[in-house]
């Protein structure tokens, strides 16, 4: 994203609102703003959003259909090179260690659309998906839930009404759509995943704490779910998997395998996955969909798309290429012009390895480019001149607020087709470029506004 004269967006609507009920509103967040964030992962301060980002309602739901639009088209693209989930691992040039869950013989189809979070920016107010993230390890439905509900909460208590709502719970359609695949009310493990952002939980019962309200979703919807250190989990001497006592009849997989580092549970969970003895939420084959190569694809087949198609890709999905011999002339382009180009790892997520051509001395820029195209796991995406969002701060260190333009992503969770809220991840004063809640991004969500 481009830093230098950002266009500010249109798409929130807080500037619209009265400003004497801003005003209070941001009183009130300068007295109950730890208290909106409390136990929500990722959110450490000492820069604390004061209010969430205002959405229309009409908008929210045209985010949605794009988002699940654009899932469709990718599934396409995969399927036009492979019928099944092996051989899609195998037109990604992936190894078996990536993916040791998966079970290669899962034909690919619509099924694998039944959850994503893609990554959403905005340009001149027009959406722009820089990632697709199909699959169930989406972070952040506990965290857009929690604080879209605390800051209506707090509104309502206090303000007169602007006819705000808080967006359908993220958690609650997660847990519907696994109670959707059983007759019977399922029991559900949700191990506690190293990598990522419960890892800054302190202790073993902080993480635990952390997924209480998973466990009240999983309740309304007949699902029930606990959280479980890796070690309570086993299989007995059929594959099926337990955890101390209990039978798991699924696992809600919010980890990446093959980040986790090796344990027996872990194990456990893999020889029952890949058997079809236990029900993943979701299979390791939708990770395969959230490979930045398929957005690549989908730009080498734009000529044989419809034209509607087309007109969606050209519009929503910056260009992208794989960093190869075989685009060597856009390699070439992006050593020379570095100012407009990103280099991601295909495979990658978090944020890590995310090199911006215009950050980067030309000689660093140049070897990265250059290992990139040896070693062909990275695409090269066209930079996006990306909104800025004028958001306010509380710093828990003076209590002061604090107003400035800031990069920001927008991640609509989209279960069963459907969107139910959206994780906001934005920059906060002194933060990097790249905006992601793993690397010291605020995290954030909506209310929506009546159109």
């Amino acid at each position: 994203m481009d830093l230098m004269n950002p266009p500010h967006t249109g798409m929130d609507l807080w500037s619209s609102l009265p400003p004497t009920w801003r005003r209070g509103a941001l009183e009130l967040a300068t007295a109950h703003a730890a208290d909106v964030f409390c136990g929500v992962a990722g959110a450490a301060g000492p820069w604390w959003p004061a209010r969430p980002v205002v959405l229309r309602d009409a908008f929210y739901h045209e985010l949605g259909e794009l988002a699940d639009r654009l899932g469709e088209l990718i599934l396409r693209t995969c399927m036009r090179r492979a019928r099944t989930a092996g051989e899609l691992q195998h037109a990604l040039g992936l190894p078996d260690r990536e993916v040791p869950m998966l079970r290669r013989d899962e034909p690919l189809g619509e099924h694998l659309l039944a959850a994503s979070r893609p990554d959403v920016v905005l340009a001149s107010g027009t959406p722009k998906f820089l990632e697709v993230n199909i699959e169930g390890a989406v972070g952040g439905t506990a965290q857009a839930d929690l604080v879209s509900g605390r800051f209506l909460d707090l509104y309502e208590q206090e303000l007169p009404t602007q006819g705000f709502t808080a967006p359908p719970s993220a958690v609650d359609a997660r847990f519907a759509q696994i109670r959707a695949q059983f007759d019977h009310d399922p029991t559900v493990a949700i191990p506690l995943y190293q990598y990522g952002i419960l890892a800054g939980a302190t202790t073993e019962d902080e993480r635990i704490e952390r997924h209480r309200p998973m466990i009240e979703s999983a309740r309304r919807q007949g699902v029930t779910a606990f959280p479980c250190p890796w070690r309570d989990l086993y299989n007995d001497g059929e594959y099926r998997l337990f955890a101390k006592d209990r039978q798991v009849d699924a696992v809600l997989r919010l980890f990446v395998t093959s980040s986790e580092p090796p344990c027996d549970g872990l194990t456990a969970v893999i020889e029952s996955a890949r058997r079809g003895i236990v029900h993943l939420h979701t299979s390791e084959a939708t990770w395969l969909l959230s490979n930045k190569t398929v957005l690549a694809w989908l730009w080498d087949d734009i000529d044989a798309l419809p034209h509607t198609d087309q007109q969606f890709v050209r519009e929503h999905v910056p260009f992208t290429v794989m960093a190869s011999l075989e685009h060597q002339g856009i390699v070439a382009e992006a050593i020379a012009d570095p100012s407009r180009w990103v280099l991601k790892p295909a495979h990658g997520h978090g944020g890590a390895g995310v090199l911006l051509g215009h950050t980067q001395p030309a000689e660093t820029w140049r070897a990265a480019l250059k290992t990139a195209v040896d070693t062909k796991d990275h695409v090269l995406q066209e930079l996006v001149q990306a909104d800025h969002l004028e958001m306010t701060f509380l710093d828990d260190r003076t209590g002061q607020l604090h107003t400035q333009p800031v990069p920001f992503v927008l991640g609509p969770f989209i279960f069963d087709r459907r969107i139910s809220n959206v994780f906001v991840r934005h920059g906060a004063p002194g933060g990097g470029l790249i905006v992601n809640a793993q690397q010291g991004s605020a995290v954030n969500s909506v209310l929506l506004a009546p159109s």
